[in-house]
């Protein structure tokens, strides 16, 4: 009877596992202004192409459900962009996208390869 109880046990851990994945949701860009991590590389789907992202800001539409969705409640959703082919060319190899916001609006810091140790020193 041990037998069969482990093998329940590991059945409902698998079940359990398959259940705290994410709902996939494709989506494309409604705002004129978003904020978004690029989460791996542009991939050609069916028709387009599709781009994993964690979305920060703005809003995001799905055709499928044909829902208006903001950066928040994407969050519980494993997202991928769809975008055109010659977006996907430029979107290779960045990990951040800032959308419709002028340079004076944004602020970026880079490591010039300083100490990586976090402390300022005059």
């Amino acid at each position: 009877m041990g037998l069969f109880k482990n093998r329940l046990n590991s059945s409902n851990k698998d079940i359990a596992h398959q259940n705290n994945k994410k709902e996939v949701k494709y989506v494309y860009l409604y705002s004129k202004k978003a904020v978004f991590l690029i989460t791996g590389q542009p991939r050609k789907n069916k028709y387009s192409y599709g781009v994993p992202i964690i979305p920060l800001h703005g809003i995001y539409y799905s055709s499928k459900d044909k829902h208006k969705y903001t950066a928040k409640e994407l969050s519980e959703y494993y997202v991928v962009l769809n975008i055109d082919a010659e977006d996907a060319d430029v979107l290779r190899g960045k990990k951040v996208v800032v959308l419709g916001y002028d340079d004076n609006e944004m602020l970026v810091i880079t490591d010039n390869g300083g100490d990586d140790d976090g402390s300022n020193k005059a």
